[in-house]
């Protein structure tokens, strides 16, 4: 009876030190309070287009907004990814095309440095604008975990359509279809 009584008695004093230690905690700020939010859902076809605002390259400042007005293409890659390589070729027929079908194509390097997504320009005879994502918030925002990814976005900016992985001709038409 002793035993039960003294257990009994420890776990009451265990909790009444869990909330005393509650208690003793100093409240949360504002900062501290916003940061606990639920995160920001990830993107999803129907949902807009997370805004961006990346350096190209040619040193350029280029946003999500100033493609508003005409659907567009954004391809996540890297120079030293192989899918990346496999499926330029296609990317950068894609861009050809929106020249005369009124869409954009625009590549986003993850992972990689400026002088490597230069020189792999110049090697894959790339057409189409390039931005930096140097220190991946993009890639993060788009919930990117590795490239390729390719992501449809209609004239408004609403994501229509997104390929995570490799892209093929077929899909690509299935998504431009869409946007």
């Amino acid at each position: 009876m002793k035993r039960i009584k003294r257990c009994g008695l420890g776990v009451i004093t265990l909790g009444l030190c869990g909330f005393t230690a509650a208690l003793s905690k100093p409240p949360l700020s504002q900062a501290q309070l916003f940061n606990q939010a639920a995160p920001r859902p990830g993107p999803a076809i129907g949902r807009t287009a997370t805004a961006f605002n990346l350096e190209t390259l040619d040193g350029t400042s280029i946003k999500l907004d100033s493609f508003r007005g005409k659907p567009l293409i954004i391809n996540f890659f890297a120079s030293w990814c192989d899918p990346c390589r496999e499926e330029m070729p296609l990317i950068n027929e894609l861009a050809s095309a929106g020249a005369t079908h009124g869409f954009s194509v625009l590549g986003i390097a993850v992972e990689d440095s400026r002088a490597a997504m230069t020189e792999y320009r110049r090697e894959a005879k790339l057409i189409f604008p390039i931005a930096l994502d140097l220190n991946n918030t993009v890639k993060r925002a788009y919930r990117i975990f590795g490239p390729p990814a390719t992501f449809f976005i209609d004239a408004q900016g609403i994501i229509r359509d997104m390929v995570l992985g490799p892209i093929t001709r077929e899909r690509a038409i299935e998504a431009l279809t869409s946007a």
